[in-house]
């Protein structure tokens, strides 16, 4: 277990960041440890693209380095969890240091995309007689002793009816302690992945972000304004002390000045936030490489201040596009209120 790496959720249960996004490679990969089991879930890396600032041999170094550590943190593991079935997120091949003689917890794939149904199809006979045991984990719990570990129903990754399908949310519990880890929430957007993970009321939450390096103009995006929202909403919960935003938006040097609103609520309330790295104590990987490569895509951007969020929010309020009822909940926001509320969470 690397120590700067773990982030504990009371003194027996422990969230070990193997390899995210903001270490250089693509991926969600963590550990958790508790006396009773070792649990690895989204066991996969893979390199980043040319869009990430870094040269094409560094990126491919750094997939190597992480893939050691991911199938090191496998081979000492009991119970092996497959969220979904992109290949950054899981192995895809046929190695007994990694699945032999575990639990290998699986989300289903008939209701997946036709692509992933063939993967996760093609990999359960690549282990065919590996692991000890396969497990269709969606919606279901299991206990090991003192450690119960749950798995959320099928849930978006990403906006409601969005093309790459569904994933399973792990929740690692011991006591009153609970860790959470969305895997490919991508926001998270969808209003019921939120209030589910709103619901659980996880003391650390590891969650993937909005995937801001799709957008020229993140902040015209609807979908990324309500991700906003969402999150300051799961920061807000009394029971959140720790969240970890990362994978997605860890690919975008940008998210800095993008999430800033983030960074400020969390200061304000005391919430312990940021990337893999930054609560590892160092730099997100696409920040280094941003000082000694430069840009890549985007080559302009601004810090996304509470007057410009205000704003945000008033015209998608004013189009429609963010309906009245959904921001009252989230924040305690009506359209009459926003700059005031605002001024109120921030300041």
């Amino acid at each position: 277990m690397n120590p700067s790496h773990v982030i504990a959720a009371g003194s027996k249960l422990k969230a070990e960041l193997v390899a995210f996004d903001s270490f250089g490679v693509k991926g969600m990969c963590t550990c958790i440890h508790t006396p009773e089991i070792t649990i690895v879930t989204d066991p996969g890396v893979s390199a980043q693209t040319e869009q990430f600032p870094l040269p094409a041999e560094v990126r491919e170094k750094l997939r190597e380095q992480y893939e050691h550590q991911v199938k090191t943190r496998c081979a000492e593991a009991e119970a092996i969890v497959i969220s979904h079935y992109h290949l950054d997120h899981f192995f895809d091949l046929r190695d007994p240091a990694i699945y032999g003689g575990k639990i290998i917890f699986l989300k289903s794939f008939d209701d997946q995309p036709a692509a992933q149904q063939e993967t996760a199809r093609r990999f359960l006979k690549t282990i065919d007689g590996l692991p000890r045991e396969i497990v269709i984990a969606d919606g279901r719990r299991f206990q090991f002793g003192r450690t119960e570990i749950g798995f959320s129903p099928p849930v978006w990754h990403g906006a409601a009816e969005a093309e790459p399908g569904k994933v399973i949310m792990t929740e690692v519990c011991r006591g009153r302690n609970r860790i959470l880890i969305s895997s490919d929430v991508a926001g998270p957007v969808d209003v019921e992945t939120t209030d589910l993970i709103a619901k659980i009321k996880p003391d650390v939450l590891i969650i993937d972000g909005y995937p801001t390096m799709l957008h020229a103009y993140p902040t015209t995006s609807i979908p990324f304004v309500i991700s906003l929202v969402n999150i300051i909403y799961l920061l807000l919960l009394p029971s959140v002390e720790v969240l970890v935003l990362d994978h997605h938006p860890a690919r975008d040097y940008r998210y800095p000045a993008l999430l800033l609103p983030l960074y400020q609520i969390a200061r304000k309330f005391k919430k312990k936030f940021g990337t893999a790295a930054e609560m590892s104590g160092i730099k997100s990987a696409v920040l280094s490489a941003l000082e000694n490569y430069g840009t890549t895509r985007w080559h302009r951007w601004q810090p996304l201040t509470t007057e410009m969020f205000s704003r945000l929010l008033e015209e998608a309020l004013n189009s429609g596009n963010i309906r009245p009822a959904w921001l009252q909940q989230r924040l305690g926001i009506d359209s009459g209120t926003v700059k005031d509320r605002l001024r109120q969470l921030f300041t």
